[in-house]
């Protein structure tokens, strides 16, 4: 009985601290809320912590939503507040753009090597691609030896050497 009454004494109490936004605002504050780090939790946006200061920061949001502010004025008040670091996501202006350009620059240096890199190895003749020849040692028993992509190519149907036979 006494668990009961504690636990129906409990509800209203904390329903009684949350007030609900209107549906329009309540989309605007939880994309608010997931673009903005808490500062006391590594890695958590205040959408995600359960920090008091991140409570704190979402009901900061939720007034200047209430008094009409926009998610710009809201945004710029919390990088005036906590810094740059507090945005999940940097800023696409000055020297953190490099953030945004270096990874798909990395990407399509990376993708044109792979293919300069294929390009050149289909090119190569089998000769060439064979150890002992690049050694100078080639014998006519050597170079008639497969080679293990040869086996590859035979089996693909593809293999020139062996056509030639």
């Amino acid at each position: 009985m006494l668990c009961a009454l504690s636990v129906a004494s409990a509800v209203p109490a904390n329903a009684q601290g949350y007030d609900e936004l209107p549906p329009d605002l309540e989309e605007r504050a939880q994309r608010i809320y997931s673009g903005v780090m808490c500062p006391q939790c590594a890695g958590q946006t205040i959408d995600e912590s359960n920090a008091p200061i991140a409570d704190a920061m979402r009901e900061a949001i939720r007034t200047q939503l209430r008094s009409g502010a926009t998610d710009d004025a809201i945004m710029d008040s919390l990088v005036q507040s906590y810094g740059e670091g507090i945005l999940a996501s940097p800023p696409t202006r000055g020297f953190s753009l490099l953030a945004w350009l270096v990874p798909p620059l990395v990407l399509l240096l990376g993708a044109a090597a792979v293919a300069f890199a294929i390009r050149n190895m289909s090119r190569r003749p089998v000769a060439e691609a064979s150890p002992m020849a690049a050694a100078g040692g080639a014998t006519g028993a050597a170079s008639d030896a497969p080679l293990p992509f040869d086996l590859v190519d035979r089996e693909l149907g593809e293999d020139s050497r062996t056509e030639e036979r």
